[in-house]
C-alpha cells in the first residue's frame, strides 16, 4: 500500500473524476427530484444537475442538514424545497421501513427513514440520490482512523443488502430511484489505494479535488458533514424511541 501519494496526482485523478462525473450527470432526467443534504456529495449532483432538478432536504426544525442545505444551495445559487418533519412522521416512516425490511439494523434505519421522508414527500416519479459516494471514496467516519482498512465490505453491502432494499422502499411509495455514484465509470474509483481517498484527517480527496475542478465553491468541497440520520435530526427521535421499534 502506498503510503503517501503526491497531491499533485491527486488533483489529476480528480480532473477525470470531474470529467467522468459530467458525463454521468448528462443522464439525469429533467424534472426528476435529488435527495439534497448540502454535502459534497449531492452538491455536486446537484450542480451538474438540470435547473428543472428540485432538490429537497428533510430535517427536524433547526437541524443540522436545513441549514447546511440552505448555505450550500445559497452558494451554488440554487433553490430548494424543505421537508420539514416532526417525532410521529419521523416514527410512522421507521414502521414502515421496518415492515419492508424487519432484519433492518438501528444504524441502517437512521438512513433509510429519511430516504422515506423525502420519497414520501416529493411530486416527482424519480428521486435521484447520492448512495455509493461515501464507499467509493472513503467518506465513513471509520475509515479516518484507518482502522476500517478498505471500503471492499462497505461496497459488498451497498449492492447486496441497501440498494435492494431502497429499491423496494421507493416501489413502495410509486417512486424510482438513480444513483449516478453508482454508474460503472464512478465506481472504478473506488479501487483506488485509500491513501489516495483519505489523509491528514480528511477524507473524499478525490471527490474533493474533483469538485473543485467542476467549479464548486470551496466552502462546499472542503465541507464536513454529518451522515443524513444524524444531520437530519432523525437518529435522535429513533433512539429515543427504540424500545418501540426493536
Amino acid at each position: 500500500m502506498t503510503q503517501d501519494i503526491p497531491v499533485h496526482d491527486i488533483q489529476v485523478i480528480g480532473s477525470k473524476l470531474a470529467d467522468d462525473l459530467r458525463a454521468v450527470a448528462i443522464d439525469i432526467p429533467d424534472r426528476s427530484a435529488i435527495a439534497f443534504s448540502g454535502g459534497l456529495d449531492s452538491s455536486i449532483l446537484l450542480y451538474l444537475s438540470p435547473m428543472s432538478i428540485h432538490p429537497y432536504v428533510v430535517g427536524l426544525p433547526g437541524s443540522m442538514d436545513l441549514r447546511s442545505a440552505g448555505e450550500s444551495a445559497s452558494l451554488m445559487k440554487r433553490d430548494i424545497a424543505i421537508i420539514e418533519v416532526n417525532e410521529d412522521l419521523v416514527l410512522k416512516a421507521a414502521f414502515n421501513v421496518k415492515k419492508i425490511d424487519p432484519d433492518i439494523t438501528k444504524t441502517d434505519l437512521g438512513f433509510e427513514t429519511v430516504l422515506y421522508l423525502t420519497l414520501s414527500a416529493i411530486s416527482e416519479d424519480l428521486l435521484v440520490t447520492g448512495q455509493g459516494a461515501d464507499e467509493i471514496f472513503y467518506g465513513y467516519h471509520r475509515f479516518l482512523t484507518g482502522g476500517a482498512g478498505t471500503n471492499v465490505a462497505s461496497i459488498e453491502k451497498l449492492l447486496k443488502i441497501t440498494l435492494p432494499r431502497e429499491k423496494k422502499i421507493a416501489e413502495s411509495l410509486g417512486k424510482k430511484i438513480l444513483t449516478p455514484y453508482l454508474d460503472p465509470e464512478i465506481m472504478k474509483y473506488s479501487s483506488f489505494d485509500p491513501s489516495m481517498q483519505v489523509k491528514d484527517g480528511k477524507n473524499k480527496l478525490l471527490l474533493r479535488a474533483a469538485g473543485a475542478k467542476l467549479g464548486i465553491p470551496n466552502a462546499v468541497c472542503q465541507k464536513e458533514k454529518k451522515a443524513a440520520q444524524y444531520g437530519s435530526g432523525v437518529d435522535k427521535i429513533l433512539r429515543k424511541n427504540q424500545e418501540l421499534l426493536f
